[in-house]
């Protein structure tokens, strides 16, 4: 009986492949699955260049992030309280 029941569980889990479309199944021939290759490599384009492009801002402030200031912006950070 247990035999059967997996048999029949085993044909049934096939059967659904019969029925599936060309998208679903990955058909190699349908021009379907080809368009959404490109589709997936186009969005896949896009987030790398999204996160490329975060990558080089952080390298950009972890460059400048030491750098020595400028002679006219000394003058804005300099202690005025001597003066006072």
């Amino acid at each position: 009986m247990k035999l059967l029941v997996v048999a029949v569980l085993v044909w049934a889990a096939q059967a659904g492949q019969l029925v599936a479309c060309a998208t679903c199944m990955g058909d190699k021939n349908s021009p379907a699955t080809a368009h959404m290759a490109i589709a997936i490599w186009v969005m896949l384009a896009a987030i790398m260049s999204v996160l490329g492009g975060v990558g080089a801002f952080s390298f950009h402030l972890w460059r400048h992030a030491n750098t020595p200031l400028e002679p006219h912006e000394q003058l804005i950070t300099e202690d005025f309280d001597r003066y006072v």
